[in-house]
């Protein structure tokens, strides 16, 4: 009884986890156009505002990570993609509605956090 109850907290967990670490990858770059969201030299980023969530794109084999920079309401967020070229960093944000949003594309070196150059600011609504 006890490893029946231990599995009926367990299987949930697990499930839960395994959604959340596939949810990384499942944003299709394809869907929205080259200039849709901000780019830099070796990265990508978009805000999708259905949900609010930071797609940061590492696009380039050059041994640097992708970086988004998000300002909202008085906040000034850094979110890093270290995983390697060809890697989506989903950040899932909770935004209100209707709030403005700017973000940006950088690169950087992920020991020491250092941005070494972005690219432009875009905006949206949340």
């Amino acid at each position: 009884m006890r490893a029946l109850k231990r599995s009926l907290v367990v299987l949930p967990i697990a499930a839960a986890l395994t959604l959340v670490g596939t949810a990384a990858q499942a944003f299709d770059w394809d869907s929205i156009g080259w200039d849709a969201g901000a780019n830099s030299n070796g990265s990508r980023t978009f805000f999708e505002d259905d949900g609010e969530h930071l797609y940061i794109l590492d696009n380039n084999k050059d041994g640097h990570s992708a970086v988004s920079e998000i300002e909202y309401g008085s906040r000034h967020l850094t979110y890093w993609n270290a995983g390697g070229v060809n890697t989506t960093r989903d950040v899932n944000l909770d935004i209100a509605e209707g709030t403005y949003v700017s973000y940006n594309a950088c690169y950087g070196e992920y020991d020491g956090y250092k941005i070494l150059g972005c690219g432009y600011w875009v905006g949206d609504s949340a």
